[in-house]
């Protein structure tokens, strides 16, 4: 697993402990992302919390939320499926 993806794991965990979540995170697809302006990657994220309430308001909120690190942005969050205290999302990684 390379930094970036070790990153935006621990980004994601860090936002959620933030909203009283205990996340689970695990990276289930990573690919390159171009456009003209930026580089960075896409990746696809399976999660799992504690509690469904608190997980579905964090879910809500996320593409809001500003997940950043060193070198790096989330430019976009994505829910793509929702279980019970578990998703799916897609994130845009962007170098900044």
């Amino acid at each position: 697993m390379s930094k970036v993806e070790r990153d935006c794991l621990r980004v994601l965990r860090a936002s959620a402990s933030a909203h009283s979540i205990r996340l689970r995170a695990t990276l289930t697809e990573c690919r390159p992302w171009a456009s003209v302006l930026f580089a960075g990657h896409r990746m696809n994220v399976a999660i799992a919390g504690d509690d469904d309430d608190r997980l579905d308001n964090w879910l809500i909120a996320l593409p809001e939320i500003e997940l950043a690190w060193r070198g790096h942005f989330v430019a976009s969050a994505e829910v793509i499926e929702r279980w019970a205290r578990a998703a799916a999302l897609e994130l845009l990684v962007v170098e900044a």
